[in-house]
């Protein structure tokens, strides 16, 4: 299907990736703010996954744009991005997969400063692939 053949209103495949992205990434500032200030560590961990799963639905766009291939996992995105020229990108994301998927979600680290860090890194990845 080209652009041409979507309907009034419709984004492409990719748009919407990044849109869902973005809006995934909403929730989970807000939820993070709530849970930073309650002290709700379910909460905090919840967020912060949302927050990892925008950043994975983000880069599977912008890959999937680049070279009209779909990731399938965390070593091939990382792969891909390195094929296409973006370390820069494959380094953030395995920061940040570290920080808010290994770290904050499954062991239970609490470091807002370092999750609010990889949030706004993610908010800035995703405004970059909206601009490509």
């Amino acid at each position: 299907m080209t652009g041409s053949d979507l309907g009034p209103g419709a984004l492409p495949e990719d748009d919407v990736a990044l849109a869902t992205a973005e809006e995934i990434l909403g929730y989970a500032e807000e939820e993070f703010r709530k849970a930073v200030k309650t002290g709700d560590i379910l909460l905090y961990r919840s967020a912060v996954e949302k927050a990892f799963l925008a950043m994975v639905l983000a880069v599977n766009s912008y890959i999937k744009m680049k070279l009209n291939i779909i990731a399938k996992s965390h070593a091939e995105r990382r792969s891909l991005l390195r094929r296409i020229g973006r370390e820069d990108l494959r380094a953030m994301y395995s920061d940040i997969m570290r920080t808010l998927h290994d770290e904050a979600f499954y062991e239970g680290v609490y470091n807002p400063g370092e999750a609010e860090y990889a949030i706004t890194l993610i908010r800035r990845m995703i405004n970059e692939f909206k601009k490509s």
